[in-house]
């Protein structure tokens, strides 16, 4: 690769330029056109998966003729992924050394590793903690006057929660399809913060956050019958105390 690609490819990963990597990585006349940066940052990422993960080694790796190949479909894969820092592959191998298996990784699954590490450091929720919230706010909404007024362990769970319930009890969804809609609203609220914008917070609507008119402050609009209600009380608890002594 020439001086003058090779500037573009560093620029290309430097603004993130999802495309014009992708297009840099290309097989052109010659392999060594492939994403120059990305092949040393899956070098590297080989080299440690193999120590977490050593079966691979009579897996995945027993045929060395098959690794050029596997890296090369690697690269491409985190190009159009978006897949392309040092901290973003950390973040992957962060969750990888908390695997309990031997074996080796997809591809795909390695991505989604790098995109819950991001989202964790970043501080979005598991899709584990979204469903406990979910379960607590199932348990206690009724005692709010608002959605808004609940008390939400964070933002992003305002934002998620409500509409997962809703959609779990319109469409009577199973718990691995409401968990399947978490993660892709995780995802997209991920994006947005790469993307540089902020999470909208919550705000109280209008008219909302006030505790609603009972039927009996309807019914009862003078306070007549709370008077009564007061005066029936007080002779009963006069009795009890006549009748205690």
């Amino acid at each position: 690769m020439g001086e003058y690609p090779m500037k573009n490819l560093i620029s290309a990963i430097e603004t993130r330029d999802g495309q014009r990597l992708s297009e840099l990585a290309q097989p052109q006349n010659k392999p060594t056109s492939i994403n120059a940066y990305a092949e040393k940052l899956v070098d590297m990422l080989f080299d440690n998966l193999i120590q977490i993960f050593p079966a691979s080694k009579h897996t995945v790796f027993s045929n060395r003729d098959d690794i050029s190949a596997t890296k090369r479909q690697w690269v491409l894969a985190f190009i159009e992924n978006k897949i392309t820092t040092i901290e973003q592959l950390k973040a992957g191998m962060s969750i990888a050394r908390q695997q309990e298996s031997d074996f080796w990784p997809s591809c795909g699954k390695f991505i989604g590793w790098c995109r819950e590490g991001m989202m964790q450091s970043m501080g979005l929720p598991s899709v584990c903690e979204v469903m406990d919230e979910m379960k607590r706010y199932s348990n206690m909404e009724w005692r709010y006057p608002s959605i808004e007024s609940f008390p939400w362990s964070s933002d992003i769970m305002y934002l998620i929660v409500p509409e997962a319930r809703s959609r779990m009890t319109q469409y009577n969804l199973s718990d691995k399809d409401v968990r399947d809609f978490i993660r892709k609203q995780l995802i997209v609220y991920y994006q947005q913060i790469q993307d540089g914008r902020v999470i909208p917070p919550i705000r109280p609507l209008i008219g909302r956050n006030q505790r609603g008119i009972s039927t009996s402050e309807l019914i009862d609009k003078d306070g007549k019958y709370r008077i009564i209600g007061q005066e029936v009380l007080k002779e009963i608890r006069a009795r009890i105390s006549i009748r205690d002594n």
